[in-house]
């Protein structure tokens, strides 16, 4: 029999979803929301929506998996699926984790730039990428949740705060936000939001952050824990909702009109300054260097979990492959930023490109799982869960097909001609 749920047990199911909120609100989420709402207005706020509704959807069996069945998803791809997807689906992952992790460095040091002005971008990136590592060498999961629960605060107040403050037109704002229509025509632009709140590691290290909280839990508790997850889960789609579009309004109400152009998170709170007052930029910046510093946390402490399960290899993190793992996640993105001096632009879309051909084939693995009696037992998919996923597949696939067309050819013609 169950037991009676109180609130302190939903507030202690908000860690997971939490860390999984941190991660998805980075720079590029920020650069991404701010240059929708500077040239659309409001428009883009459905997209942010839907967006954040698949990303539920897409991390909601990860609770099922590592609860239910006590394993994680990549663990439950490697045993039941094979392990050359799961290789395959980590090396893709790993090459895309490199990349963004270049540029969650990037913003982090503009946020700090703002506030120490012609400080260098690499040391900034230094001394962020020290301080994450140390967090992650502590090797306590309550740690890395309380950290990111702080920084999730942070986001929320440092955006919501500032969209607050700039006079909204709420009729407008309601009008033209949900209007379900793709902003100014471009589906390629709208499909970046997807892009940026749902990237195809959100249900692996979903489900791998939940192992590390919960362990092996007694069969009579997992009900309930799977219950209070969906419930911490949702509520932080919502604040990554909330937090994304705050930002949305926050451009749309003070840039849109005035035409002024946002090029990356930076502009965004340079733009607020002379419109809004100092406080503005500082608030601003204190979210994009939170919504960075997460994202970093999180990328290093994804892949000593990932690694060990895709290959079949001691999960201990003292283990050399682990700690080359981390040491790689860590050191790589430096040097990028040396070699390039600012965010590696070309790589970050090569980047996106690749999570467009990973992120289907993420779902399309999971639902194959998900669908496993054998692994799954009562866990298993129901008719209404096998519906939602046929749903978001087909969006990704759609996603997919874009990204591949208008970035992948491009760039791979443009290499030739060059």
């Amino acid at each position: 029999m169950e037991k009676k749920l109180t609130f302190l047990d939903y507030v202690k199911s908000l860690g997971p979803g939490a860390i999984m909120a941190a991660a998805i609100i980075g720079p590029g989420t920020v650069t991404t929301a701010s240059t929708q709402g500077a040239n659309y207005g409001f428009a883009s706020l459905w997209l942010i929506l839907l967006a954040c509704v698949i990303a539920y959807f897409f991390q909601e069996p990860g609770a099922r998996i590592a609860l239910g069945c006590r394993q994680d998803v990549m663990t439950g791809i490697r045993t039941h699926i094979g392990k050359g997807w799961a290789i395959f689906l980590y090396i893709v992952i790993l090459v895309g984790s490199i990349a963004f992790q270049a540029g969650n460095l990037s913003g982090a040091s503009m946020a700090l730039q703002y506030f120490f002005p012609g400080t260098s971008n690499l040391l900034w990136a230094a001394i962020i990428s020290v301080l994450a590592l140390a967090v992650i060498l502590m090797k306590r999961y309550n740690i890395i949740e309380n950290i990111n629960q702080v920084l999730i605060i942070l986001m929320v107040l440092a955006f919501v705060i500032t969209a607050l403050t700039c006079h909204v037109p709420v009729g407008k704002m309601f009008s033209e936000g949900f209007s379900f229509q793709i902003p100014g025509g471009n589906a390629v632009l709208a499909l970046s939001l997807l892009a940026t709140t749902v990237t195809p590691n959100l249900v692996l290290g979903y489900s791998s952050f939940l192992r590390k909280k919960y362990g092996n839990v007694a069969e009579n508790e997992v009900g309930t824990l799977i219950k209070t997850s969906r419930f911490g889960l949702g509520f932080n789609m919502v604040v990554t909702f909330l937090i994304t579009g705050s930002i949305i309004i926050c451009s749309a109400t003070l840039l849109n009109p005035a035409g002024i152009e946002v090029k990356s998170a930076g502009d965004m709170a340079a733009q607020l300054t002379p419109l809004l007052g100092r406080f503005a930029g500082v608030f601003f910046s204190v979210g994009l260097f939170a919504a960075a510093f997460s994202s970093v946390i999180y990328q290093i402490s994804l892949h000593n979990m990932l690694l060990p399960k895709a290959f079949d290899m001691s999960d201990d993190p003292r283990a050399p492959h682990n700690m080359l793992i981390t040491v790689l996640v860590f050191a790589v993105p430096l040097l990028i930023i040396g070699i390039s001096g600012s965010s590696p632009t070309q790589l970050i879309i090569l980047a996106q490109a690749l999570n467009g051909v990973a992120l289907p084939l993420v779902f399309i693995l999971s639902w194959i799982l998900c669908n496993r009696k054998d692994f799954m037992g009562k866990y298993k998919n129901n008719a209404v869960q096998n519906v939602v996923f046929g749903i978001v597949t087909a969006l990704t696939l759609v996603f997919a097909l874009n990204t591949f067309i208008n970035t992948v050819i491009p760039k791979v013609m443009a290499m030739i001609a060059g």
